[in-house]
């Protein structure tokens, strides 16, 4: 990726449509797994999705939401389901509290005292919330029912309904809880998007960023052309950013479909992004978590000596041309963020050390660091508190050199 000219670059990312109302049709490959993953706006979309849910022949569609849906797309799209087949719509709290094994346990006892059978297709309508936990009912239920997305954030367009892992929170952490499972239709109707708030538009963007910065560095420029604060976007340029993120994720998962070797790389700012979003009871949304907690990764990454501190800049530029934020909110300590990283859902696929923390790591913009035949890094923890308190919200966030730790390998 060229740094030069950034400032002057004008070539933006851009996507036509293919014909109207269809800005991209195309299949995701996971390993074995093949499923349509469609862009799509305007009237004569819901007749051809409509066309295609009857093609699954279910008895029942059991679509699974949350009460963040504006209620004119939950009655919108109850009422153009129920012409397909009996459509019964489940709806729980939009909240990250409501991720759990609780909240699964109670929509199976609503959706089989409304007949779901083993012929049922399970249908989640929202963003990763809901995905996630229609997900995992409809892997868990009979032991695995058909599952449709119909995502209505920008995030669950082009992130969450990217992956086959389905999962809900335990007590302890985020996403502790889960399986893998594959949605036979994804289809994203870009009119969704029309009342989305600016702040969740910035978020979903900092996990395209995490793709451009981990994955796909060559489109850095033309991303960094196209971003702006005001989050106001054409659908071409929409369509585009969920095109390069389907490209990305294909991209590392085409081989990993399970994501435990090269695809962990989509884990980059998790670790403490993660941290971040359950300490704030999801105050603070996944996507501006995520973008913080890569900042803190490469922070931890130019400490160790692996990343060039000019690497550390280029991530903070995409997130403020994002409008997004880039420090960790007010109130948040390190003691506190340190306490969550211990108990990480990435604990394990290397073998445990006392007193590190796994972590992705990055050397240079798309070349992940390697230990071994695994992305995974043991920081020791001294490397991850000074990281964590440059992004503080009272830290200071200038480079301040190389730390005397290392990496445990």
């Amino acid at each position: 990726m060229s740094r030069k000219g950034i400032e002057k670059s004008t070539r933006a990312i851009d996507l036509g449509p293919a014909r109207p109302g269809q800005w991209l049709a195309r299949e995701v490959r996971f390993g074995d797994v093949r499923y349509p993953f469609h862009v799509h706006s305007g009237e004569r979309s819901w007749a051809e999705l409509a066309a295609r849910l009857t093609r699954l022949e279910a008895d029942r569609l059991v679509v699974v939401t949350d009460d963040g849906v504006p209620g004119a797309i939950t009655s919108e799209v109850g009422g153009r389901l129920s012409a397909v087949a009996d459509t019964v719509v489940l709806s729980i709290p939009n909240s990250e509290k409501a991720k759990t094994i609780d909240t699964l346990d109670g929509l199976a006892e609503r959706a089989l005292r409304h007949g779901v059978t083993r012929n049922s297709v399970i249908v989640a309508l929202g963003g990763g919330l809901a995905g996630n936990v229609a997900g995992l009912l409809a892997a868990l239920t009979f032991r695995g029912l058909r599952l449709v997305h119909l995502p209505t954030t920008l995030l669950g367009m082009s992130d969450s309904v990217l992956s086959l892992k389905q999962a809900v929170n335990s007590r302890v952490g985020k996403n502790h809880l889960g399986t893998f499972h594959a949605p036979v239709l994804v289809w994203n109707h870009l009119d969704f998007l029309a009342t989305l708030p600016r702040e969740e538009t910035q978020a979903a963007l900092c996990e395209m960023i995490k793709n451009v910065l981990g994955i796909c560095p060559e489109r850095y420029d033309e991303v960094a052309a196209t971003l702006r604060p005001d989050a106001r976007y054409a659908p071409r340029e929409l369509a585009a950013f969920i095109d390069l993120c389907v490209d990305a994720k294909t991209a590392v998962m085409r081989d990993d479909p399970r994501e435990k070797r090269e695809a962990l790389v989509l884990e980059y700012g998790h670790t403490v992004g993660h941290a971040a979003e359950l300490l704030t009871g999801g105050a603070l949304r996944h996507g501006h978590a995520i973008g913080v907690g890569m900042l803190v990764a490469a922070r931890a990454a130019v400490l160790l000596g692996l990343m060039d501190p000019a690497e550390e800049g280029a991530h903070r530029t995409l997130l403020e041309r994002n409008g997004a934020p880039t420090r960790l909110p007010e109130g948040l300590t390190a003691d506190e963020i340190l306490a969550v990283v211990r108990r990480d859902n990435k604990r394990g696929y290397v073998p445990f050390r006392e007193g590190t923390v796994d972590m992705v790591l990055l050397e240079g913009l798309g070349r992940p660091h390697w230990v071994g035949d695994n992305v995974i890094t043991q920081v020791e923890e001294p490397v991850v508190r000074a990281a964590v308190e440059a992004y503080l919200a009272a830290g200071p966030q200038e480079h301040a050199g190389a730390f005397a730790g290392t990496a445990v390998r």
